[in-house]
Order: C-alpha cells, then structure tokens, then sequence
C-alpha cells in the first residue's frame, strides 16, 4: 500500500517540443499560459523548442519550469534540412532523456519527434493548433488535443474514431492581459486622432493570416468612400512586401504596421474592432484576448472563428474568401452604431474566455495524462 501511494505522489516529467518560441506565435503564448497553470507539485515541466528561442519570455515562466533550446536559430530552409536527419537520431538529440509524458505542442517536425519515440513508458500526446492531420503519428497517439471543438470532430471523423482525439481550449491570463492593456500606449502608435472606427489585427506576418488581402480589402473600401484606419500589430517574413504594397498605393496615413511588441494590448484596447482575416487558424488566441478587453471581432470561417464569435454572443463571422471578410467590414463601415451594441454584449460575455472557466478543462485533461503515466 505505502509503495502504491508513494508512486502516486511522484512528479511526472513533462516535454513539451515546439518549433520556435518567441513572442508573436500564438502556439507559443498558448504554450506560457498552460505550463504556468498546471500543477508543480504534480509535475516536473520542460520546454524545448527547436529553432528560435527568445530567452527573454522565460520571465513570463513560472520559476521551476525548464526552457532549452535545442538548435537556437532558424533560416529560409533549415526546417527542410533538419528533416534529412534520421528521425531517431534527432528524437534523441532533442528528447535526451526520459519523460513520463511527451508532448508535440506543434505539428510538423515536433509531431515527426515525439512519433519516432521509442520509450514505451511515456505518455504520447500531440497538440494540434491547425488542423492538420498526421495519420502515422497520430496512430501511435495515447491522446490527440485539439484547440477547437471544430477541429476535435473533424479529425475523429478522419481518423474514423480510431485514435483518441480530445479538444482543450488555449489558457489565457485575462487579469494579466488587462494590465497590460492599461498601460500607456507608446506615443507613435497612439492612434486616437486618426480616422474612426480603428480596426486593429495581431500576428506573425505571414501568409496564411491574409495581411496582404486585408491591406487590399482596406484599400478598395477607402476608394469606395469609407473612412477607418487599419493597425497590424506583429512582425515575419511578409513585413517588407507589406510595407511596399503601403508605401507604393499611398495607404501610410490609413494602414499602419507596428512591429512586433511585447504588449500589443495596450494598442488593441483603445480599438474599435478586432479583425482576424486568416486563411488558417486552429483557435484563435488574439481574437479570445481582443474579446476579453471588450473589443468586438470580425472573422473568418477558420476553425475555432464560429466557437468564437458563438462564446461572445456578437461579433461577425465571415465566409474564407476575399468577398465574404470585404462584405462584413464593409457591413460594420455602413452600420458603426453596432460595434457599440457588441461592446455592451461583451461586458458580460467576455468573462467566458477568462483563466478560470478554463483552467479547469486542463486540469481534466492532464489528469487523465497524469492517470496514463501510471498505468505504463
């Protein structure tokens, strides 16, 4: 009995493997708020992302929890070179040791690591942001988690019930993130001069978060006579051809990049609306953040966009095409009187997307982990 219940009382070692681990990935303040949250009584937790690694967030981690690079820096091309590597050698190089559960927080290389994992004692879990289905890793998954109920039925339809599949909504902080969004906003991204309603955007800038299209849908609105302003808040590889396509069409006074910031909070409260004009999400954390400070949300049919706009009772969810998000801007531009009516559902309905009718979901799910750990 004394030996049952100490084994019991051990701590679990925890992995989680993603691929980059800096500010402006979404996975990646998902990935903060869920270590922060889980039990370090229960569990000894490392982190180790395999390319770049922003030292500076592990301030945002919780004393106790481990963060290691692995390699440390990214270029055009090296997630193509390092797939060259036999897998059980890289599962070995990253891994290094035994863990009682292993956990693919990303798709891609993560997924191909924690898949090729020989340890027969560990918990293997693999988190899916997007969706994109991984069948032979996925055939060895203990569990698969989802961000969104959407994505959850569609991969167990794939699968034809045979693995599984789970959904845990992203942790956010919302007592974190509305001191932050009291804070001032730096002087050159105050923007409450400029032209009303302020429609503002957070992520990396890459193609499949639509920036591009965004900045073109702006830009036929406003020859269509419509006055707004347009802020995008984040930084990646898209920046210098936006910027272009900015300069080139004269938009500098309407449409503005910020870079990427550390709070882009305190800039996304003074909005008037929140816009996600992705081609592919798994569950939107900026729009969950936007909502939670009382900021309306225009999106696209994404997965996770109609559980969203369905848990702020208001909001707008458009079809995926450039057509669909310009007729549901445009919508808002001829109707404004409605982002006050949204923001007054808020009030009541942004509470739903807080730390606390959340966090017990996660402590559901990594107790069944925690279960798992002990029966191997």
């Amino acid at each position: 009995m004394y030996a049952k219940e100490s084994v019991s009382k051990m701590k679990k070692k925890i992995i989680f493997i993603n691929n980059h681990f800096q500010y402006s990935d979404g996975a990646v303040r998902a990935l903060i708020g869920l270590v922060n949250n889980l039990d370090q009584n229960k569990y000894d937790i490392t982190i180790k992302p395999l390319f770049k690694c922003d030292k500076k967030l592990v301030n945002e981690l919780k004393p106790g929890i481990k963060l290691k690079k692995v390699f440390g820096f990214y270029f055009r091309g090296f997630n193509r070179l390092v797939k060259k590597i036999p897998i059980s050698f890289l599962y070995k190089k990253v891994v290094g040791e035994e863990y009682d559960i292993e956990i693919a927080f990303q798709c891609d290389l993560p997924t191909l690591i924690v898949g090729a994992s020989k340890n027969r004692r560990a918990v293997h879990v693999f988190w899916m942001h997007g969706y994109s289905l991984w069948p032979k890793e996925y055939a060895k998954a203990d569990k698969v988690v989802c961000v969104s109920k959407y994505c959850e039925e569609k991969a167990r339809e794939e699968m034809h019930g045979n693995v599984n599949i789970t959904h845990c909504y992203n942790l956010i902080d919302d007592r974190k993130i509305i001191t932050l969004s009291q804070m001032s906003v730096p002087k050159e991204w105050d923007f409450s001069d400029r032209a009303k309603p302020v429609f503002v955007t957070v992520g990396r800038l890459s193609p499949e978060k639509g920036y591009m299209r965004l900045i073109k849908i702006a830009q036929n609105l406003f020859t269509e006579g419509f006055l707004f302003t347009l802020v995008i808040i984040g930084g990646g590889p898209e920046k210098k051809s936006l910027q272009k396509y900015i300069r080139e069409n004269n938009l500098q006074d309407r449409v503005f990049l910020t870079g990427s910031t550390t709070n882009p909070h305190c800039i996304t409260s003074k909005a008037d609306c929140f816009i996600c004009s992705s081609f592919a999400e798994g569950y939107s954390t900026v729009c969950a953040e936007a909502a939670i400070l009382g900021i309306p949300v225009i999106t696209t049919a994404v997965p996770g966009g109609a559980e969203i706009i369905e848990t702020c009772s208001c909001g707008l969810l458009t079809d995926i095409d450039d057509n669909s998000l310009k007729a549901g801007i445009r919508s808002v531009l001829e109707n404004q009187s409605i982002l006050s009516d949204w923001k007054q559902t808020l009030q009541t309905t942004k509470y739903r997307f807080g730390l606390q009718s959340r966090v017990k979901e996660l402590n559901v799910l990594f107790g069944e982990l925690y279960e798992l750990s002990l029966k191997k």
